[in-house]
């Protein structure tokens, strides 16, 4: 079998090693915590690929990338995206930001969707108490003193139509805030018919969520139960 090279960070530069039969701290990278890879260039780009597939057919991929956790109790993840605005006033700062865009003659036959997060479930029943979700938007506040204070808006989720206003408009008039697709109205399905058959239902124990259309607050109410009205 032949040596496995890795390629680490060697001073201010790179350099290039094999692992040996130890457990080699670093495949590809550079830079440390301490002693980051720094530039004062603008508009830089760390890394850099750019990829073209003239394939007519295939899932084809600009950068796959897969973790195998093979250690019971072990955790982590496939890609950790993570942005650190470090003691400046920052323009714009994202953790990640993906997009899908087209040609001027560009179109999709089937799905063309920005981000997709599928969560598999396996063949067989999950230990009991677990969290599951294919998506979790979250806002970690670091300290006892966190508090978004002057940010004019704050939110889990949140909504644009931006772009050119001709398209801005099509798009109002054709957009659904969310998409529900491969559930079963029904009574105790998570969309739930409305087995009372009225044009009006009585809410118990109902509670109202806030959400922010433009700039006026609005609220959606939700209850414990519902019960038949007229």
């Amino acid at each position: 079998m032949g040596k496995t090279y890795i390629l680490r960070q060697g001073g201010s530069g790179y350099e290039l090693g094999t692992s040996g039969t130890g457990n080699a701290s670093l495949l590809f990278g550079s830079g440390t915590s301490s002693s980051r890879f720094a530039v004062t260039d603008a508009n830089k780009n760390f890394i850099e690929f750019r990829f073209e597939n003239a394939a007519t057919s295939g899932d084809n991929r600009g950068i796959y990338n897969r973790l195998y956790l093979t250690g019971a109790g072990g955790g982590g993840e496939s890609l950790r995206a993570f942005t650190t605005v470090e003691d400046v006033a920052a323009g714009t700062a994202h953790g990640a930001h993906i997009s899908l865009n087209f040609g001027t003659s560009g179109t999709v036959t089937g799905q063309g969707i920005a981000g997709r997060f599928t969560l598999h479930m396996p063949t067989t029943a999950l230990t009991s108490n677990v969290t599951m979700s294919a998506v979790q938007a979250e806002i970690w506040s670091d300290g006892s003193t966190s508090d978004p204070g002057g940010s004019t808006i704050l939110s889990f989720f949140r909504a644009v139509n931006g772009g050119h206003a001709n398209g801005k408009a099509d798009v109002d008039d054709d957009a659904a805030l969310i998409e529900l697709n491969g559930f079963t109205l029904g009574s105790g399905n998570l969309v739930s018919a409305n087995t009372a058959s009225k044009t009006t239902l009585d809410f118990t124990n109902w509670v109202t969520l806030r959400v922010l259309i433009g700039s006026t607050m609005h609220y959606i109410p939700a209850a414990q139960t519902i019960g038949a009205s007229t």
